[in-house]
């Protein structure tokens, strides 16, 4: 059983709506139990799917950009801190 993807695009570029439907659409669903490789294979669909939807994020507005800056360089600072303290207990001992 293969699967086709129906991908719609809204108004909204950050919001797209997408129906996976059997190719096989013609048989009853309820008699059809999915087998554990058409599960693996849906969901891989599903994980590359995502995958791309993340990377066409919209640009990100100034503000997220200088917040993300921000906490980057604040957690650079606690590891440094952090690996200073760690080098000279380890100096005192």
């Amino acid at each position: 059983m293969n699967h086709v993807l129906t991908t719609v695009h809204t108004s909204n570029p950050s919001t797209v709506h997408v129906t996976i439907t059997p190719t096989s659409a013609s048989t009853p669903t309820s008699a059809v139990q999915p087998s554990l490789l058409h599960r693996i294979e849906l969901r891989v669909a599903l994980w590359l799917l995502m995958r791309s939807a993340r990377r066409q994020e919209p640009e990100l507005d100034h503000a997220e950009q200088h917040r993300r800056r921000r906490n980057s360089s604040e957690r650079a600072r606690r590891e440094q801190d952090a690996l200073r303290a760690w080098c000279a207990q380890c100096m005192h001992h």
